[in-house]
């Protein structure tokens, strides 16, 4: 009976066994099935919320675009604006007062883009001859009207400034010949407000290689209404004309992005063709097929002087930073890792509950720490998104608002001295001075300010630069400001340096026009630029001039920072803490040592 009992239990104790087993198994393979699902699921997730940060940087990167260019032609249009000051403060404009106001704007270096501004006089048809003759008479003896012809009325560029080069060519030139330019010129005379031109062919005037376009502000007779378009036509006496290259108007648009795989492309009007195209950043016109290669693309408008721009914005190789596109197949790759290695533990420690609860566990612990640090990254973003439009705001009320009240002090009290100035004792004249000095001096201390801000902010782009061509043009442009000082520049030859040429520039414009300016008393003054080796390359700038007391050595470089009275040296205390922080951005140092009376050396170094 034992035998035959034993021999009963047996299967039974297989049976169990292989229940067992199989249960093991089941419970191996469902882990093996959930883990899968959550690593698709993970990895859904992830592509989703990439793509969704892609297309909201991209929204980012074209918004700020679009209202840096908006921010950049407002800007242009109210300098243009304020010319009409220039006339309405003066009966009869003449051409040297015309260049002096040109040359007080910096074009270059506050309106990149503006090939030149110009005055287009009114001449009608009976008055041609004696207009040629009269400019002819100022000393342009082949002055004429271009192109020739008969027209009921001409409008020639009189004053052109700056008056050099290609620039040239523009005189006399009266682009009221032209359709487009006509019409946009018609516009501003009936309205009274700065009209833009279509697409102009600056290449067909020679005056560029590149595309542009202009802008055309009305001048109407000063005392003659002009309250209705009938009456601007009739008090119409020209316009200030400003030619622009549209390609170095939208250089560094997308601001502190150094290369933000973003293309540009800016048409003339609703019709993207290669007729209407302004500005293409790449040479390839992607709007004609907007559905091509590009991850993400945006079409926009915006007005410009009363004429509507088309931008297209579309992502180009390479927008998608690689660790954030590879971020999905890196889950999903980590995911059927994991899931392989639940399957295999589950496999072998199945019957351990134990074992399956701490595993999910740390897989619930680990997603919560994802999402922490993804809600820390959110944050953190949000953060620097706010700091950067606050900062933009900022630049922006200082560039506009500020000036704004600035100019009007300026003009009105250049009005007051030149019209008036009969009806004011010494004291009311000498009071209007100051206030004019300080209106500039305040002109002033705001553009070091958004210098010192356009250093800490904008993008760094590395290069070999010879320091030595950039001081001698830095010399030359000192010596030219002041002709009747006698100074000696020594500068080293062939120090070269890897960086950024502009911020160097900007640098070696600072140090080397401390060193001119603290040496005028000095009668034969004398200003080195130069190197040593010191455990590597340190550059040098030295004078003969005032120097300083080593005691205050740690003020020289903070920002309003001054060892010199206002009445004995010109400043505003800003340039040496934009040469440190230029500096500083080249991983490199600066200091400086002098000794009161026997001039003063600045020290600095640059990370090769």
């Amino acid at each position: 009976m034992r035998a035959v009992k034993s021999g009963l239990m047996a299967p039974e104790r297989l049976k169990g066994s292989a229940r067992e087993g199989f249960g093991r198994t089941a419970i191996a393979y469902v882990v093996l099935l959930m883990a899968l699902v959550l690593t698709v699921l993970a990895f859904y997730y992830i592509g989703r919320n990439v793509e969704t940060r892609e297309q909201e940087r991209f929204e980012e990167i074209t918004g700020s675009a679009e209202r840096a260019l908006d921010r950049r032609m407002q800007t242009y249009i109210d300098a243009m604006l304020d010319g009409r000051g220039l006339f309405a403060a003066s009966e009869s404009v003449t051409r040297e007062e015309w260049a002096a106001y040109v040359s007080g704007s910096d074009l270059k270096r506050r309106y990149p883009g503006i090939q030149a501004i110009a005055y287009a006089e009114r001449v009608p048809l009976e008055e041609r001859e004696a207009h040629t003759r009269s400019v002819r008479e100022e000393g342009f003896p082949t002055y004429s009207l271009r192109p020739s012809g008969e027209r009921y009325e001409y409008f020639p560029l009189v004053y052109v400034a700056p008056f050099e080069d290609d620039n040239r060519r523009l005189f006399g030139y009266d682009f009221y010949s032209d359709r487009v330019n006509r019409s946009a010129m018609e516009q501003a005379r009936d309205t009274g407000l700065p009209r833009a031109s279509g697409k102009a062919d600056l290449r067909g005037v020679g005056i560029s290689e590149q595309t542009g376009f202009l802008v055309y502000t009305p001048i109407y007779r000063d005392g003659a209404p002009h309250a209705t378009p009938d009456e601007r036509r009739e008090a119409l006496q020209g316009y200030i004309v400003s030619v622009f290259r549209t390609d170095d108007l939208l250089e560094g648009i997308f601001g502190e992005q150094p290369d933000p795989k973003v293309d540009l492309e800016v048409f003339d009007g609703a019709e993207f063709t290669r007729e209407n195209l302004l500005h293409d950043d790449d040479g390839v016109l992607h709007a004609a097929n907007p559905g091509g290669s590009a991850h993400f693309s945006e079409f926009a408008t915006m007005q410009v002087a009363g004429r509507i721009w088309s931008l297209y914005f579309s992502t180009l190789p390479g927008f998608e930073p690689g660790w954030q596109s590879n971020l999905p197949l890196f889950v999903l790759l980590s995911g059927l890792a994991i899931s392989l290695m639940l399957f295999g533990v589950t496999w072998m420690l199945a019957s351990s509950r134990i074992q399956a609860e701490r595993v999910g566990m740390q897989l619930e612990a680990a997603n919560r720490q994802l999402e922490n640090a993804n809600r820390d990254l959110e944050e953190t973003n949000r953060a620097l998104e706010g700091a950067n439009r606050e900062l933009e705001a900022f630049s922006y009320s200082v560039s506009h608002d500020l000036r704004a009240p600035l100019r009007s002090i300026e003009g009105f009290s250049q009005i007051l001295l030149e019209d008036h100035a009969q009806e004011l004792d010494d004291e009311a004249r000498s009071y209007l001075g100051r206030v004019r000095a300080a209106s500039r001096r305040m002109a002033s201390l705001i553009d070091d300010l958004l210098d010192l801000s356009r250093v800490t902010r904008s993008a760094l782009t590395r290069h070999t630069v010879d320091l030595s061509a950039i001081a001698r043009q830095v010399a030359a442009e000192l010596g030219r400001s002041q002709p009747e000082r006698e100074v000696e520049f020594i500068i080293s030859e062939n120090l070269r340096a890897t960086g950024d040429s502009r911020l160097l520039r900007i640098a070696l414009e600072n140090l080397l026009g401390n060193a001119f300016k603290f040496t005028e008393k000095e009668d034969e003054a004398v200003i080195e630029f130069g190197a040593v080796s010191q455990g590597g390359v340190v550059y040098y700038v030295r004078d003969n001039g005032v120097g300083f007391d080593m005691a205050y050595a740690a003020k020289l470089f903070g920002a309003f920072q001054r060892l010199h009275g206002p009445e004995d040296f010109e400043g505003t205390g800003i340039g040496l803490a934009t040469v440190q922080r230029i500096v500083h951005r080249h991983g490199g140092r600066v200091w400086a040592e002098g000794k009161v009376g026997e001039g003063s050396t600045f020290f600095f170094t640059l990370r090769r």
